[in-house]
């Protein structure tokens, strides 16, 4: 039989034991809080599979969503919110330009017989052997490519190559480049089919001087867009409603733009910086 003071051990060390393993089961969850929240700020979430009884611990990972109102502005909008997306995302790849072809250019010598109409006798232009034709690549106002030719003084051929190649470069379009003796050396005729060209043995305008272009040495780019503008003169004057600058129509040539720059870069000065008048269309090597 025990004693009393025998009971009283027992008890007391019944007691210890139950608060002792109470103690240790509450440490044992503080553990695990901790584990929880130690996991959750590694950046791990618990996930259910299609099997119950199994689990598997994915990365998370941080999207940020906007709430949209129908704006096509492309601006921010509020209402984001932060969600936890627990599946991969594919983001499409930007739309890129296709290359462009590469640029082709040749220089070719030409005859009298090919200059046709656009040579004149008798009032001084260069002969066919002092002159050149150039083939460069250039834009069209159709998105593509084609091959134009420029009649221009021998010595100022490559130059030439170099300016078209940079106006290549640059996308720069260009209706239509071919000689002007297509157009049986009419300048008005040329001009009001937008096409660039190069050599024309004629006269300035109203006046018995000889144009840089009887020279070879000037160029006239999309002269219907570009036209000559003097006061209420329009040259050609179907290019009339060109005549407002502040337009922006393909081909139109501003100042210190891509083609301006190329033919800078050879010397040659564009006639839309002269003081009176402006001959948007004109680029020479003289700068007249």
């Amino acid at each position: 039989m025990l004693t009393g003071a025998a009971v009283a051990l027992v008890v007391t060390t019944g007691a210890y034991l139950a608060v002792r393993s109470t103690g240790e089961s509450d440490t044992a969850l503080r553990a695990d809080d901790r584990s929880s929240t130690s996991t959750a700020r590694a950046g791990t979430t618990t996930t259910p599979t299609d099997d119950p009884s199994t689990t598997t611990t994915t990365p998370s990972t941080t999207v940020t969503t906007a709430s949209t109102t129908g704006s096509s502005s492309g601006g921010s909008t509020p209402g984001s919110a932060t969600t936890t997306a627990r599946r991969a995302t594919t983001t499409a790849a930007p739309a890129t330009t296709a290359p462009a072809p590469p640029f082709q250019s040749s220089i070719e010598t030409v005859t009298q017989e090919q200059l046709g109409s656009s040579w004149q006798p008798g009032m001084g232009c260069p002969t066919a052997d002092q002159l050149r034709a150039v083939n460069v690549s250039h834009w069209g106002y159709d998105g593509a490519v084609h091959i134009g030719r420029l009649i221009v003084d021998a010595g100022h051929a490559q130059r030439m190559v170099a300016v078209f190649r940079d106006i290549y470069a640059a996308r720069f379009p260009i209706q239509r480049m071919v000689p002007i003796d297509q157009y049986g050396g009419d300048d008005q005729a040329s001009m009001r089919d937008n096409n660039t060209s190069g050599f024309n043995c004629r006269y300035v305008s109203g006046t018995t001087k000889l144009s840089q272009h009887g020279l070879g040495r000037a160029v006239d780019v999309n002269p219907l867009v570009n036209p000559y503008v003097k006061g209420s003169t329009v040259d050609p004057p179907e290019g009339a409603p060109y005549a407002d600058r502040s337009r922006n129509d393909p081909g139109m040539i501003h100042a210190g733009d891509a083609v301006v720059r190329a033919f800078a870069a050879q010397g040659w000065k564009w006639g839309g910086y002269w003081s009176t008048g402006k001959d948007y269309q004109h680029f020479s090597a003289s700068g007249g």
